[in-house]
């Protein structure tokens, strides 16, 4: 999916009811999600495309998951179907993600309350800084693709080769580059706790 597509998806949208069903003020989620105000108003006023991360953070504190974003109506089968086009390529807006270049793609987005969030990552070669680290909520898993991969978590640091994985609380700051001047591609889940219904706004909000 490119940034036009995105866009139409109305994600800023889904983003205000959500939070407005939350009784939430944008000052205070900013507070909650370390997602700066400016950018969730941007963000709702569909000026900005929000990142993965960002709907990551953005969700703890409401308590949906990234797939709630994209609902249009509940689904009857647990299901969903990704083609290699429809993939959400996000364009780099976090910190680590300017700083490294990297893209990554989400693999799974529609679907809601799920207990994983795939996405196949690029990092281009070392560009010579170090990368920010970063945390969040729920656990991560990574298998190295193609390229050396340098993780550094939970003030440990860790290279990993084609074939190799890693497991860890993404509460732990952690930060990833890639080593010996190639490109590095990794496959990475992110596990979130899921909602329970009656803790869900989804089923209000798009109702």
């Amino acid at each position: 999916m490119n940034e036009e597509e995105l866009l139409d998806l109305g994600l800023g949208e889904r983003l205000r009811r959500i939070r407005e069903d939350r009784g939430l003020s944008s000052a205070e989620l900013a507070s909650r999600s370390g997602v700066p105000e400016d950018r969730i108003a941007a963000i709702e006023a569909s000026r900005a495309v929000p990142a993965v991360g960002e709907l990551v953070k953005l969700g703890g504190p409401l308590r949906v998951s990234v797939g709630h974003f994209f609902q249009r109506a509940i689904p009857e089968r647990r299901i969903e179907l990704v083609r290699a086009a429809a993939r959400w390529t996000v364009l780099p807006q976090s910190e680590a993600a300017r700083t490294l270049n990297y893209r990554y793609q989400s693999l799974s987005y529609q679907l809601t309350d799920k207990l994983m969030s795939p996405f196949l990552v690029e990092i281009p070669p070392d560009p010579g800084s170090e990368a920010p680290a970063s945390s969040h909520d729920g656990e991560e898993f990574l298998f190295v693709l193609l390229g050396e991969l340098e993780v550094r978590v939970g003030g440990e640091t860790h290279r990993l080769s084609p074939g190799d994985s890693i497991y860890f609380d993404s509460r732990l700051e952690h930060a990833l580059r890639a080593v010996e001047g190639t490109s590095v591609r990794i496959l990475a889940c992110i596990a979130e706790r899921p909602r329970p219904d009656a803790e869900n706004p989804i089923r209000r909000a798009y109702a």
